[in-house]
Parts: C-alpha cells; structure tokens; sequence
C-alpha cells in the first residue's frame, strides 16, 4: 500500500476531473444552443405552412407540417427540457418574442452590457421580451452563470435579485422563484422590480 503509484489523493482526482467537467459543460451549452436552434426551425415551418394554408396552397402539406403533436425531447444533464408542439398562432407570437443574455449589473439595477448569444463567463441572466421594450428575467441555473454570479453576490445579483439561502456557499442550483422585471431605455436595460432568487 505504502508507495503504490496506483494511488491518487482528492487533489489529484480534482486534477483529472477537471477537463472532463469542463467538457460536459461545454456540450450542455451545445445541447442548449441546438434546442433553440430547433425550436427557432419549428416555429419557421409552422409560420411558413400556416401562410400557405391562408392563401389557399398546398392546403394538405399545411396540416402535415402544423398538425403532427411530437415532442422534441432535449436532454440536459441537469433536466429533461421538452418543447411542445407549436402551432401556427404560437408561431407568429414566438417570432415577436425575443431573449437577451446579461451580463453583470450595475449598482442602481441597471443592465448595459447584453447580448444574442450566452458567453460562458460572463452572462449571468437571460431575459426574454415581447415588445422590446419590457422583459422578464431569470438568473441563469448554469454552472458557469453561477460561477460568475458568486464572484460577488452583493455586486452582480442583490442589485437585482432578493436571494433566499445561503450565500455564503457554492450553491449547486439557484432557482428563480419570481422573475424579475426590466424596462428597456437609452442605457439599457432597467429593472423594475427585482427577481426572487434560491441558493440551493
């Protein structure tokens, strides 16, 4: 036992592990990003069917593409995410409907600094609007949005967030329990009213 090179301490282990964590978080980003991805698809081709059923063409084709109720199934590593059968009404409404990824605050619960696409590191929020101008929005149940927010909870999520449990730990999970709310205007995006956030 004694001198055995088969044996590897926990900092080891940690060592070893830390590539494959890294991994698996990246294809859970990718698995996210595909999801939308198919969804964005799905509702294109109920809009597309539904506007040739109004104009009268191809009426057979229409009800083949909007009427088939399949389950897309994703598999998150934390969850199973399924997306219901869009029709063409949820399709028109979906297309108005757009979301934001956040970064880190300002101190008076201001978000300037925003984008499309989710950046590891740095997006912290995702906030989804229907008009542009207001929104609701969640803190990001992300190992790497998690890891970012924990830098410093005082500065990148009381400014927008009442939290409930312990801050003082790592939390595995954190949970919106109330989506926040913002209003767009020249310097970005305002909250309104704070979300209300877990610490699991």
């Amino acid at each position: 036992m004694f001198g055995s090179k088969d044996y590897i301490t926990p900092e080891q282990a940690e060592e070893l592990m830390a590539p494959l964590v890294e991994r698996i978080d990246r294809m859970e980003q990718q698995i996210r990003t595909l999801q939308q991805e198919i969804s964005s698809l799905r509702l294109v081709t109920a809009v597309t069917a539904a506007t040739k059923e109004a104009s009268g063409s191809t009426q057979e084709i229409s009800k083949q593409v909007i009427e088939p109720e399949q389950l897309l199934v994703g598999i998150n590593m934390d969850q199973a995410d399924a997306f219901a059968p869009q029709g063409a009404m949820a399709g028109r409404e979906a297309q108005r409907r757009s979301t934001v990824y956040l970064q880190a605050p300002s101190g008076d619960g201001l978000f300037t600094l925003f984008s499309e696409q989710e950046q590891i590191g740095k997006s912290i929020y995702l906030l989804t609007s229907a008009d542009g101008l207001n929104g609701t929005f969640i803190l990001i149940d992300s190992h790497d949005a998690i890891a970012t927010a924990m830098i410093s909870v005082s500065q990148f999520v009381k400014p927008v967030c009442k939290v409930i449990g312990n801050t003082r730990q790592l939390p595995r999970h954190i949970v919106t329990e109330e989506e926040g709310v913002a209003r767009k205007d020249a310097g970005g995006w305002r909250v309104t009213r704070k979300a209300v956030v877990r610490f699991e």
